[in-house]
């Protein structure tokens, strides 16, 4: 029993690190609009989804609807979608939605004349010379502090990578095997029919 629990904790690592990197890719806004970069980012998406999707299949799951749309849709998207989808996600979108509806709760029981007026002051105080060089002022030093997380997180953010690649190279070695033995099946059965 604690054998199979392990083999299946094993195949439950590959799935998570495959769709790790999938949503890695998806989640990249990507500033080159290079034609050849683009296509071959994409590509390397497309071929993390269908290992991904293959995990799934070995794994005996059901394929979802957004399964479907991850397998069918999603490249298709970040090669038309000019910078990619990252703006797109859902998680994003949560947020915005959950910002908004913040305000609503804040200013509900005002009516939308003094909403409005909170948000006209509002946008005069954003658009201050002093208010936007004190902004600025905060922002440099985030990205300082963020900057110096980041090169702290290096050697972590290398050893995530390799376990990905690591996990890719093992499927796709059961993706190519499973080819060959598709392959030699094909073989056998025109041998038979000679």
């Amino acid at each position: 029993m604690e054998v199979e629990i392990n083999k299946l904790c094993v195949e439950v690592r590959k799935a998570l690190v495959l769709w790790d990197d999938v949503f890695s890719k998806a989640n990249t806004k990507y500033e080159s609009t290079d034609a050849d970069w683009v296509k071959e980012y994409c590509d390397e998406a497309a071929k993390s989804v269908k290992l991904a999707m293959l995990q799934m299949r070995l794994m005996g799951f059901s394929i979802t609807p957004k399964l479907h749309g991850l397998e069918c849709h999603l490249v298709h998207q970040m090669r038309t979608v000019p910078g990619g989808i990252a703006m797109l996600i859902e998680h994003w979108v949560e947020q915005y939605h959950q910002k908004a509806a913040e305000a609503e709760k804040l200013w509900a029981a005002h009516s939308y004349e003094i909403q409005a007026e909170f948000y006209a002051c509002r946008e005069q105080i954003l658009n201050n010379p002093d208010t936007m060089k004190a902004t600025a002022k905060i922002a440099e030093s985030k990205r300082q502090v963020k900057r110096r997380r980041k090169e702290s997180t290096v050697d972590k953010e290398n050893r995530i990578k390799a376990g990905r690649v690591q996990v890719k190279q093992e499927v796709q070695a059961i993706m190519d095997s499973m080819a060959l033995e598709e392959e030699a099946m094909n073989l056998d059965g025109n041998l038979g029919s000679s």
